[in-house]
């Protein structure tokens, strides 16, 4: 644009304004992948502390029946310890079962999200893109129209 439009600071400042809201924009989406993503990635360590409390319970219910041992006849204990030990192993294998699925599902989730996530980028960046050629023939058309009017000025 020519020095003397009144328009080309304008334009410059709306350019400016598009970059910065676009990278604005870029950064949210990223902020919020990053933070869904430690979101999903937590699930892992949650079934990790899961495990450990039952492994926590079955020490402290193995405690109790050792003491137990030391006033009662030990073969009932050993019926006990028995069917603990049976129901423990049966909650190892529910936890484990329901964790893989959760996992899993959690997994076709991520991978959906991701999905969506990279369509809002490709979205974004068409629509700026749009906007930032729409800006540019606005000011084409602004520069050609001021010089058209600098020229009729200078004939008149």
């Amino acid at each position: 644009m020519s020095v003397n439009n009144p328009f080309s600071s304008a334009f410059e400042l709306q350019r400016t304004m598009i970059d910065q809201s676009r990278r604005a924009a870029e950064t949210g989406i990223d902020a919020q992948r990053t933070a869904v993503e430690t979101w999903f990635d937590s699930f892992e360590s949650a079934k990790s502390v899961q495990k450990s409390g039952v492994t926590l319970s079955k020490t402290a219910v193995d405690a109790y029946l050792d003491g137990l041992k030391s006033v009662l006849p030990e073969e009932s204990v050993a019926e006990l310890e028995a069917a603990v030990d049976e129901q423990f192993a049966a909650v190892d294998e529910i936890h484990e079962d329901a964790w893989q699925s959760f996992l899993e599902g959690l997994d076709e989730a991520e991978a959906t999200y991701d999905e969506l996530t990279e369509m809002q980028f490709e979205l974004l960046a068409e629509s700026f893109d749009a906007l930032e050629d729409l800006q540019s023939d606005a000011a084409e058309t602004t520069e050609e129209a001021v010089a058209s009017a600098e020229e009729l000025a200078e004939s008149a």
